[in-house]
């Protein structure tokens, strides 16, 4: 390879290089922006009226996106406690444990709308380290309950190992790593409304006996984390161009500047 051959290969990498690196930092930039717009939409929805019973829209294949994300809810109905699913690793405060869905039946509605189930995110419970395969106990009122939350587009979902099935044994509880709509129509005999609930008070019925955490992460949280990380792609790049810069120009004119002529 001759020297200008070389040279033009420096550049081309060097180039990559650069724009790889501020691409990423333009992504965290995005990131950012977009937990910072989340952010702003739940402010926003927050100072809203909640949602109650006869507001949810019955039609469970309704786009999901079309519902207010964030928007608070105060929900009347009656858990479905022997349809409950635990949520396989969901850590939260840096442990190990499970994310506990209950389905709600609704109160109210009429026709189609009669028999409207609402799939509640109710809290989190760490995991028996002594034995893995224990599920904790939930305290489920059997009466009529209110639920307080906020709407968002479903359940938690994480990085599933291997498949599972969709149909399942009743009762419950079950242990699952996700829980999509073929396996709750399956165990449900019916697919819940679209979209979910993430609880975010006790339910006052057994608020004394209620033991799961509720501090779930905020939409805005890591805003500074992807500022972070912008702020050093953007640096990877300029020194990737500055040290070509050096190297393949400024060291060589100053080289031969010093050669004795």
């Amino acid at each position: 390879m001759t020297p200008v051959q070389r040279r033009v290969v420096v550049w081309l990498a060097a180039l990559l290089c650069a724009v790889l690196t501020a691409r990423l930092g333009v992504w965290q930039l995005d990131r950012a922006d977009e937990k910072r717009r989340a952010h702003a939409l739940m402010q926003q929805q927050g100072s809203q009226a909640p949602w109650r019973n006869a507001d949810w829209p019955c039609d469970p294949a309704l786009d999901v996106s079309r519902l207010p994300v964030y928007k608070p809810v105060v929900l009347e109905g009656q858990w479905l406690a022997n349809r409950t699913v635990f949520l396989d690793n969901r850590p939260m405060d840096g442990m190990s444990g499970f994310v506990v869905v209950t389905p709600l039946l609704l109160d109210g509605g009429e026709g189609a709308c009669r028999r409207r189930i609402v799939l509640v995110e109710r809290g989190w419970l760490p995991r028996d380290l002594r034995d893995r395969t224990r599920l904790p106990d939930v305290p489920l009122s059997a009466t009529r309950v209110r639920v307080v939350g906020r709407v968002v587009h479903g359940l938690s979902r994480t990085f599933q190992l291997g498949s599972e099935s969709a149909l399942a044994s009743a009762p419950g509880p079950l242990l699952r790593q996700n829980a999509d709509v073929a396996f709750w129509r399956n165990w449900l005999g019916q697919v819940p409304v679209a979209g979910a609930v993430l609880q975010v008070q006790a339910d006052a019925q057994i608020e004394q006996g209620d033991v799961m955490r509720r501090n779930w992460p905020e939409p805005g949280l890591g805003q500074d984390k992807h500022l972070a990380y912008a702020a050093q792609w953007f640096a990877l790049s300029a020194l990737t161009i500055g040290l070509t810069v050096w190297f393949q120009i400024i060291r060589p004119r100053r080289a031969r500047a010093h050669v004795p002529s």
